[in-house]
């Protein structure tokens, strides 16, 4: 959640979420260069990822209590631990873990911290709540907290991971909290150490399907076909780049390629639709008639021995014979 100056200020000579992260990542030294007014941090006005973040933060409750169907509000201030006062969160939203279900009006205060981020790349879910976990472990260690929520908003969608804090690694995280933050105070430039790794969420097996026949058959086939899909892959694609830019269908051989709306372009075999070849009309070369259209292969001609000698072909005349 984007913060105010009064609590980028009051974050600035401590220790907060996402310097938990880096803390916890091993890049001590230049964390501890900011924090000692030695470098200013980096500047992020600039980063696309960052601004399109901040830029789709409110979206997230709206997401959240569809998923959930319990309100999610934004956090309105900066929490600051019960018994050291240089280590701050300012988590983006909180909620609740469950509905009411008796049909009370009343809640107690929230009981979950949700984290908002933005991605348009590929990692996965569980490879996201493994980049955040030590961020979100912050987060409920100052706020005295069990319960966490990753929300990721994507282009394509939305997801939910559900993180729980864990005592022995809020210790851990503190032990290095206080590591670091006793480099800061006394001024002593430290090295990296070495990174502590956050819990895997990957849920999903690997399984090797040796024993499976119908698997490993079908498996063998595209491995020995594998030269032919590459080169209807590479054929695929020259098609579509020779698209027309202002058509909607083009056709020729049994297949046909369309565009959509958003101008995506679509490979498809057999014959276009009927009311596409109503309109259809013969491609040209652009500026020539039909009958002008170049051909990529012209016929070879054979050339007589007579022919040749009488033309010199063979004493560096550069022509060529059509």
């Amino acid at each position: 959640m984007a913060i105010t100056d009064a609590q980028r200020a009051l974050r600035a000579g401590r220790i907060g979420s996402s310097d938990a992260t880096r803390i916890m990542a091993g890049n001590w030294l230049s964390l501890w260069q900011e924090k000692t007014g030695r470098a200013e941090p980096a500047d992020l006005d600039l980063v696309a990822a960052v601004q399109i973040g901040i830029a789709t933060e409110h979206l997230h409750p709206r997401f959240v209590e569809h998923a959930t169907g319990v309100p999610c509000m934004a956090a309105d201030r900066t929490y600051v631990h019960p018994r050291h006062d240089w280590i701050v969160a300012h988590p983006d939203f909180l909620t609740w873990d469950a509905p009411l279900w008796d049909g009370s009006a009343h809640r107690g205060a929230p009981d979950t911290v949700v984290e908002a981020k933005f991605t348009g790349g590929y990692q996965s879910d569980a490879e996201l709540a493994q980049r955040y976990y030590w961020q979100l472990q912050h987060q409920l260690m100052v706020m005295g907290l069990e319960r966490g929520l990753l929300s990721i908003l994507r282009p394509n969608g939305h997801a939910l991971v559900r993180i729980r804090r864990s005592d022995e690694d809020c210790e851990r995280l503190m032990e290095n909290l206080e590591a670091f933050w006793w480099h800061v105070v006394n001024d002593v430039e430290p090295s990296d150490p070495v990174p502590q790794e956050a819990p895997v969420y990957e849920s999903r097996r690997v399984i090797d399907m040796a024993r499976h026949n119908r698997f490993v058959s079908l498996a063998a086939m595209l491995v020995e076909q594998r030269s032919t899909a590459l080169a209807v892959k590479e054929a695929e694609g020259a098609l579509k780049a020779l698209m027309p830019a202002d058509a909607r269908v083009a056709f020729a051989a049994g297949l046909y390629l369309a565009r959509d709306r958003e101008g995506r372009l679509s490979l498809r075999y057999g014959a276009p639709p009927r009311r596409a070849l109503d309109t259809a009309e013969p491609w040209e070369a652009p500026g020539a008639p039909l009958e002008m259209s170049p051909d990529p292969s012209p016929p070879f001609q054979e050339m007589s021995l007579e022919a040749a000698l009488s033309g010199r072909w063979g004493e560096g005349r550069d022509e060529t014979l059509l």
